[in-house]
């Protein structure tokens, strides 16, 4: 009720809405004139061709038995060199 008392509110709202849109749409193309909107995207940059090694060059180092390798030999303790037999 309360539109039909002012007496034509849609019809004014409308108008400013439409002077709204119209003033964005001037205002982006002079921008677009300011700011050389016509100049053309440059190119995307060539992309290097991706190449896959298709060879199979696994090859199996060590033990043919295909098991586990052997462990490694423990550390020296510091007696051991007491232990060993004299080279004489």
């Amino acid at each position: 009720m309360s539109e039909e008392a002012q007496g034509g509110g849609g019809l004014k709202s409308a108008i400013i809405g439409l002077i709204t849109i119209i003033v964005t749409a001037i205002a982006g193309v002079i921008g677009k004139q300011l700011m050389g909107g016509d100049e053309a995207a440059a190119p995307a940059p060539a992309v290097a061709p991706v190449v896959i090694n298709l060879e199979n060059n696994n090859t199996v180092k060590g033990g043919g038995s295909g098991g586990a390798a052997a462990p490694a030999k423990p550390a020296p303790k510091k007696d051991d060199h007491l232990k060993k037999e004299p080279l004489w």
